[in-house]
């Protein structure tokens, strides 16, 4: 037991870990976790919280989102707070469909400068290669991964937005990030599949919302999955698979699992495991993103993936438009942006969903949320772990608290949700960074940006930690 005045302890609640549960209390002090003592220690504290009857995790980490749409960092950083986040990866690039233009060292670097300035929580990021980063590349990624970014993201689709990298260009990316201790993550959509069916779609006349998921089948991304897999494993690269959506790649996956190799992870997003095409019907355009909402079948498919191992992370895959940007909402479904908003609602809707009905348990779930993310993107221990040493990021949640997800959540500028209505219960009712409470009983208490960037290590595996 360590003694000497903390500056703060969690008293009474039952600490979550990956592997279990565990009743004791939390000591901080500077910032970090300083002890683990078993209940009614002695020990003092400037202030104690009093968390019996709930539950103590790690803050979540959201290691997929997209601060270039309506929401930038700052407004996506509070609101992730309230839902419980307190570390995110965004996806960063010289994209032009994200009005960005320079280098990407360029753009990494205004990002990190921003999001100092303006995020109230910690950040890493994921470098976003576009085809023509590829020239400079060898000579890049050395200097990206010495600022700390160590895992990027490539596109199989999107070659009208200037965004998809052929065959070829992908074994490059992935030769260049082996030799220089990187990840890949990689959009895995055939982008030629995408191409002709939206062609023929439009020549037919059929541009209704209805009309958008069959021209993104769950062939095209199990393809997909299996061809870059198939790459990753020549090259030698670990690799990571945003946003799984259909069930026959959780079969392509299950497969190289199977097989052995370079290592790979997977992940899934809240929206494929609650939502369906279905939405798109109710919603219009709102609902559309990619890969698209898809089928019962493959939600269940999903959550019993979660259940066994198969997916690694979830993340929100927040990329938020304004209602009047996602015009036109029905007639015209091809024209309209792709992308939803769900910082907020990552862990509050997972955990109801998910540990509520039975289907994952909830050391699963912070194991999906917290510690692979931190393992598998260079932030272990430090963050994602309720370990003596690590970052004081601590989320209490009251498990019989009910709410409902509204349209319009402030901070966000986004103003629509597609959970809008839903009636949760479990709810985090403190949410601290660093030792710092940003968010206590539904109020935001942080009286300044606060966020650090976070340079992350060379890739060692997921138990490199």
């Amino acid at each position: 037991m360590k003694s000497g005045l903390a500056d703060l302890a969690v008293r009474g609640g039952v600490l979550v870990n990956g592997r279990g549960f565990q009743k004791a209390d939390l000591f901080i002090r500077g910032g970090t976790i300083d002890s683990l003592e078993s209940p009614e220690s002695p020990r003092p504290a400037v202030r104690t919280i009093d968390a019996s009857g709930k539950y103590v995790l790690p803050g979540i980490i959201d290691a997929h989102l997209h601060p270039v749409y309506a929401d930038h960092i700052e407004t996506l950083s509070q609101a992730a707070a309230f839902g419980g986040t307190t570390t995110l990866i965004p996806y960063i690039g010289a994209v032009k469909a994200w009005s960005h233009s320079g280098t990407l060292f360029d753009v990494v670097g205004d990002f990190i400068r921003q999001g100092e300035k303006d995020s109230f929580l910690d950040f890493g990021i994921h470098g976003s290669l576009m085809p023509d980063d590829l020239a400079g590349l060898a000579a890049a990624i050395p200097r990206l991964i010495d600022m700390g970014v160590t895992s990027f993201k490539a596109f199989m689709a999107y070659e009208r937005r200037g965004m998809m990298l052929s065959d070829g260009a992908l074994m490059t990316c992935l030769d260049i990030l082996a030799k220089s201790g990187a990840l890949l993550a990689v959009h895995a959509e055939n982008g030629s599949i995408l191409d002709g069916l939206e062609d023929r779609f439009r020549a037919a006349g059929r541009t209704a919302p209805e009309d958008y998921p069959p021209t993104h089948p769950n062939l095209a991304e199990a393809e997909a999955v299996f061809r870059i897999l198939t790459l990753s494993r020549i090259a030698k690269c670990p690799l990571y698979l945003p946003h799984i959506s259909a069930h026959e790649s959780l079969d392509v996956i299950r497969l190289f699992k199977k097989w052995g190799g370079t290592e790979f992870f997977a992940e899934t997003c809240p929206h494929y495991l609650v939502l369906t095409e279905e939405e798109m019907i109710r919603r219009g355009s709102l609902a559309k993103m990619a890969p698209p909402l898809r089928k019962a079948e493959d939600l269940d498919a999903l959550w019993k993936s979660l259940g066994e191992g198969l997916i690694d992370v979830v993340g929100s895959d927040a990329a938020g438009h304004l209602i009047k940007t996602k015009e036109p909402l029905w007639e015209k479904i091809f024209d309209s942006p792709y992308g939803s908003p769900g910082v907020n609602t990552l862990f509050p809707v997972v955990y109801d969903e998910g540990v509520n009905r039975g289907r994952i348990t909830l050391p699963r779930l912070v194991a999906l949320m917290c510690e692979n993310p931190a393992r598998i993107f260079g932030l272990a221990p430090r963050k994602g772990f309720l370990n003596p040493g690590s970052d004081a990021d601590v989320l209490i949640l009251d498990p019989g608290m009910p709410h409902e997800i509204k349209g319009v959540s402030r901070p966000l500028k986004v103003d629509y949700s597609l959970f809008e209505g839903r009636r949760c219960l479990g709810l985090p009712v403190l949410v601290m960074q660093r030792g710092e409470v940003l968010v206590e009983d539904g109020a935001w208490k942080a009286e300044a940006v606060r966020g650090r960037y976070l340079p992350r290590r060379k890739f060692m595996g997921e138990e490199g930690a």
